[in-house]
């Protein structure tokens, strides 16, 4: 992968400026500066809850990469520690042992808030970790005629520093949930299933089998939320972990990852859908059907894609457990194209892959990693 542009010697006057442009540009009368979860939050689900409101909140104002993970490090260990002592204030429900998502994110964002006054003093300013070398990543999202998005995203650079795993290593985490039949199953995704991905007994030593048990882990949290808090719909996902000189992908679905290298295409995933044999067959040994709709061959006559997350009616039908694939990198890697179907059912990949490398000629520093 192409490194950044950007040069790192003057990383604490950037960290100044953010600092000081987030703190003159607080509200503290705004009382919902960023979105919320629609649902209750239980003690297992508040790291993610956390990691969600923390970089919504930061990036409001653009916050450096290399701050994002030391800053949400320092929100976790803060807001855990106020759940323990004042559990009221981050909006716990003592009956249900849930806590209500306005009064977390309250919480939350007046920790960010207090952290960045506290860096405004530039003797705390020079203790700040330098920066980490990141990847360049730009994003893409277009609702198109829905009446509400039903996509997610998330990008988190340093997930060892962000979680407080000691492990020197740098792991970036890059994922794109593509819901259906609600907005629910994709933002929960997009919430949680990194965070279900460090808390496996099998990371960072086994990063197969974290990915595997994030999958499986988030597929069966939904479904019982589901059950009590009514939430809806199903996504796909595709995530990628980049580790050193090694790409994982693991998704479910149709959404697609391609990796680029000298203008040649590799195609990562092999989407699921009830057209491949292997998931026909699945589905009809569990006792499910795949009939024809309206030209298109669907799982008992509805879903056009063989495995996701939620999809309760669904299950066992639609599998959550994720197919993974491990690449390793030589280095001459030039981007990676992370997309759900809605790009590629109008765009090949190979006009996918000339049209980034157009944007790369017209803005070197603009290597996308993301779309």
């Amino acid at each position: 992968m192409a490194a950044d542009c950007v040069a790192d010697g003057d990383y604490l006057g950037e960290y100044s400026r953010f600092f000081a442009e987030f703190v003159a540009r607080v509200n503290p009368d705004d009382q919902l500066p960023v979105k919320v979860s629609v649902y209750d939050v239980n003690e297992s689900e508040l790291v993610g809850e956390i990691i969600n409101v923390t970089l919504q909140y930061l990036n409001r104002i653009y916050c450096p990469p290399s701050l994002q993970s030391y800053i949400s490090r320092l929100v976790i260990q803060a807001i855990k520690s106020t759940c323990k002592k004042q559990p009221e204030i981050c909006g716990l429900r003592q009956q249900e042992k849930t806590y209500a998502p306005l009064k977390l994110m309250q919480a939350v964002t007046n920790e960010v808030n207090e952290i960045c006054r506290r860096y405004l003093d530039n003797s705390r300013l020079a203790l700040l970790p330098p920066p980490s070398s990141t990847p360049q990543v730009t994003v893409g999202a277009i609702r198109n005629a829905r009446r509400k998005m039903e996509d997610r995203h998330m990008i988190l650079h340093d997930l060892n520093t962000m979680f407080n795993i000691q492990d020197d290593t740098i792991v970036d985490y890059y994922a794109v949930f593509d819901g259906h039949g609600g907005q629910d199953a994709a933002a929960y995704c997009a919430t949680h299933l990194h965070q279900y991905l460090v808390e496996s007994v099998h990371y960072p030593t086994d990063p197969e089998r974290a990915l595997r048990d994030a999958f499986l882990t988030t597929d069966a949290q939904f479904i019982a939320k589901s059950s009590m808090q009514k939430l809806n719909g199903g996504t796909t996902a595709v995530c990628a972990l980049l580790i050193n000189k090694k790409l994982y992908i693991a998704w479910v679905g149709d959404s697609m990852a391609s990796l680029v290298s000298y203008g040649n295409v590799r195609q990562l995933v092999n989407p699921h859908r009830p057209t491949r044999e292997d998931e026909n067959e699945r589905i009809r040994n569990m006792g499910g059907v795949v009939v024809q709709c309206m030209g298109v061959m669907r799982v008992n006559g509805f879903l056009s894609i063989s495995r996701a997350i939620g999809d309760v009616p669904y299950k066992p039908y639609i599998s959550g457990e994720p197919e993974i694939r491990c690449v390793t990198l030589d280095g001459n890697e030039d981007f990676l194209i992370i997309a759900c179907d809605g790009l590629w059912d109008y765009v090949d990949q190979r006009t996918a892959a000339l049209r980034v490398y157009r944007q790369v000629l017209q803005n070197p520093c603009e290597l996308f990693h993301l779309i």
